[in-house]
């Protein structure tokens, strides 16, 4: 565990890289294989840290590992299963948000501009996609619900004075990184059907995860900050 602790950080963003790689150049077992490693790592390299981190945390972290198995698998199902998997991921995700920020009332204008951003955002590439989805209409359009949701809560983080440059840093970034993963996702997977796009989904999707990790772990360990 003291190696993860040290290491896991670059290990994840060198996995991260071979995987990207692997994707370009259609190397299609090492990009199995990359891909079920990156959130096992996060994981053990969360576990690693000293502290206490909500349970609802490693939740969510598996839940992802879970979405990233099953989207492995071709077909509807699969797919379907696979947004399941993430949708429990971003409820978690809510839930650690939501207790961060208990207590802090932050200013309305700010959480009224999030949620216009995201709708905007959000309803424009629904209303794009709405004639491709055919049977998958109703599911995207709650998952987009829910991961506009998590993205706001997210930015709301910021209102606990311990927590502004964990905010800013880890997890606004990382939830809008989130989002743009799910967006270009949707559009490759309903749209534009190209694989070159497999290699930006993925990037901005693990940065994603290494900036959320990265701030639950600050949270972990900042002492000033009571674990949610």
């Amino acid at each position: 565990m003291v190696l993860i602790k040290k290491y896991g950080l670059p290990l994840f963003l060198l996995v991260l890289l071979l995987h990207l790689v692997c994707i370009y150049l259609e190397m299609s077992t090492i990009r199995l294989i990359t891909k079920l490693l990156l959130l096992p790592i996060l994981i053990l390299y969360l576990a690693a840290e000293p502290g206490k981190t909500s349970p609802v945390v490693y939740i969510g972290l598996f839940c992802s590992f879970m979405g990233d198995l099953l989207l492995t698998r071709s077909g509807e199902i699969f797919f379907l299963l696979g947004m399941l998997a993430f949708i429990g991921t971003h409820i978690c995700n809510i839930l650690f948000f939501y207790r961060l920020q208990k207590g802090y009332p932050g200013k309305p204008v700010n959480l009224v501009l999030a949620i216009v951003v995201l709708a905007v955002i959000s309803g424009g590439v629904y209303f794009l996609l709405a004639d491709q989805l055919g049977s998958f209409r109703v599911p995207i359009l709650v998952y987009m619900a829910i991961i506009s949701l998590m993205a706001v809560m997210a930015t709301q983080t910021w209102v606990h004075p311990g927590l502004i440059q964990t905010s800013i840093r880890c997890f606004i970034p990382g939830a809008a990184l989130f989002v743009l993963s799910d967006g270009l996702l949707a559009l490759n997977k309903f749209l534009l059907h190209t694989g070159s796009i497999d290699v930006a989904v993925m990037f901005t999707y693990g940065m994603a995860q290494y900036l959320l990790v990265k701030g639950f772990v600050a949270v972990k360990k900042d002492k000033t900050v009571p674990s949610p």
